[in-house]
């Protein structure tokens, strides 16, 4: 009966695909590190759910979860049995998917007729090919990288009928390393040996040919130099492990590049040394590019993992980032308000905030941090915090600005800064403000105009002791404070012209008295507009403060 090879189709929240085999079972699926399939988000149960196999297949059961587990929609109550293509949630809709199926798997049938082939038939060629066949099926189950290059050189030792063989792999840095060393018995040798031939890998790498050689020990010289097979002399075969290269064709021309090294397969024998250098060079051959496959895909799909890591670990910061801001927009009796703010990458550098204050003032704040992505976030981050703190005393504008200046000086690099529009607005409509570096913020009368709020100061963290100045603006019934960071005027088309200030001022000047909702969302359809399929080349943030008082 053909066996089966059950298998889980997984899919993170960004569309990345991979998929696990279920080697063994009770098959766990959780946050925890010890689990079978480990899944990265805080919201998944550190032990959510097993597969257990049984004498009819494989079925499902939660283990207790948080947010429960689904199978094709339905929530697991009890132990649900799989079929192929079942699809399976863990309760959180915008993280994992998976689909669990089954494949009849083919090569262990055609490794079952090989042997009895092999076993009923002299010829070494078939031996040869059921080595390659138990070596291909080991690696298609095999969990590990340890696993896989286990198997790759006992069946190259065994090919050769060596005594040892060891396996060498590149370091990022280039040179080799020893990575695994076994005897003909299977057995672990240490990793630091040095009585092998150095002469001849130092060859394969030079050439990036194969090596297969009679070599005096004593004198490190081929024997074919001397002519003379002594006592003493060992076999040795090294084949180099080499990514096969890529042809490109240019115009007419094909051009060719060099195969990249990945690794050497050393074998050598002393008791047998002749016999060693007859090995048919074809199979090895064939060993050797199987094996380098095998170390690539290894390499990948490490590299997939990491990669899977890190946008799980942005993911991640991305919902801190997002639950720093304020979760609803202040509602007032004096006020309206509108502000969104969409990051160049998962994170950004731009944030907007609110802060109530006595007398039933409120404070409305707009930074953006030199840089992009995870290091402009993290400073964005420590700026909040430290603002908004300060911020509530309700301390004077120039002292609020100059001890969160002093904070950033002292605990941030000195490229790193950030530029802020910090302003608050009362019941009687005076706006007091102190504008850091940022852009200037607009205020759009009812009555029709815009004005430019200018206001001279340094970004914070740049220099310390500095003194900052505020600036007022009188707002009447219907007027809008429209504050931007520079993704706005600074956005670029497909052919890299910039959107900028005057196409801005133009936007808002027929603006006068429209919602906050209105403004801030045109804003943002005209930016999207004029940009087409260029890609965002910076965070953009708009807040609209509407005086409407009652």
């Amino acid at each position: 009966m053909p066996s089966t090879l059950p298998y889980l189709t997984v899919r993170d929240a960004f569309g990345n695909q991979r998929e696990i085999e279920i080697s063994r079972t009770p098959f766990n699926l959780g946050r925890q590190s010890d689990n079978d399939l480990v899944l990265l988000d805080s919201r998944i149960s550190r032990r959510h759910a097993s597969i257990l196999k049984d004498g009819d297949g494989y079925v499902l059961e939660d283990a207790g979860s948080r947010h429960g587990t689904f199978v094709n929609g339905e929530r697991v109550v009890s132990p649900q049995r799989l079929k192929s293509g079942d699809q399976i949630s863990l309760g959180v809709t915008d993280s994992y998917a998976l689909t669990f199926s089954v494949e009849e798997a083919v090569l262990p049938g055609l490794l079952e007729k090989f042997e009895k082939v092999v076993e009923q038939s002299p010829a070494p060629q078939l031996q040869h090919l059921g080595l390659l066949l138990q070596m291909a099926q080991m690696l298609l189950r095999a969990p590990a990288l340890e696993e896989v290059l286990t198997a790759l050189l006992d069946s190259a030792v065994q090919l050769a009928n060596a005594e040892r063989g060891l396996l060498f792999l590149k370091e990022d840095g280039g040179g080799l390393q020893l990575r695994l060393a076994r005897n003909k018995a299977g057995a672990y040798l240490e990793t630091n040996l040095s009585d092998y031939s150095s002469a001849v890998v130092e060859r394969v790498v030079a050439s990036g040919q194969e090596v297969v050689a009679l070599e005096e020990e004593a004198s490190g010289r081929i024997t074919q130099e001397t002519g003379i097979i002594r006592a003493g002399a060992r076999g040795i075969v090294a084949v180099p492990l080499q990514k096969l290269p890529m042809t490109e064709s240019v115009g007419e021309t094909f051009v060719g590049a060099v195969p990249e090294l990945l690794g050497l397969l050393y074998l050598d024998t002393r008791s047998h040394a002749a016999a060693v250098t007859g090995l048919d060079r074809q199979v090895l051959q064939t060993l050797a590019v199987e094996g380098a496959t095998v170390i690539d895909n290894a390499r990948m799909f490490r590299l997939a993992r990491e990669q899977e890591r890190l946008q799980h670990e942005m993911f991640l910061a991305r919902n801190i980032q997002v639950g720093l801001l304020p979760r609803e927009l202040p509602k007032s009796d004096y006020f309206q308000v509108f502000a969104v703010t969409m990051p160049t990458e998962a994170v950004g550098g731009d944030y907007y905030d609110m802060v109530q204050l006595p007398d039933a003032r409120w404070g409305f704040a707009l930074a953006d941090v030199s840089g992009k992505g995870l290091p402009a976030a993290i400073l964005a981050a420590s700026l909040q915090g430290a603002f908004g703190a300060v911020a509530a005393g309700s301390p004077a504008l120039p002292e609020l600005f100059a001890r969160v200046n002093e904070y950033l000086c002292e605990r941030t690099p000195s490229e790193m800064y950030a530029t802020v529009l910090y302003g608050v607005l009362d019941r009687e409509g005076g706006f007091d403000f102190v504008n850091a570096g940022h852009v200037p913020p607009l205020v759009v009368r009812a009555q029709g105009g815009v004005e430019c709020m200018e206001a001279a100061n340094f970004p914070l963290g740049l220099f310390p002791n500095v003194e900052f100045q505020a600036a007022h603006a009188q707002l009447q019934p219907g007027d809008l404070i429209v504050t931007t960071s520079d993704g706005v005027t600074e956005a670029r088309d497909a052919t890299g012209g910039l959107f900028g200030e005057p196409r801005l001022l133009s936007l808002l000047e027929p603006c006068g008295g429209r919602l906050a909702e209105e403004v801030g969302r045109g804003i943002l359809a005209c930016v999207q507009e004029f940009v087409g399929v260029a890609p965002q080349s910076d965070d953009i943030t708009v807040s609209v403060v509407q005086y409407r008082p009652a």
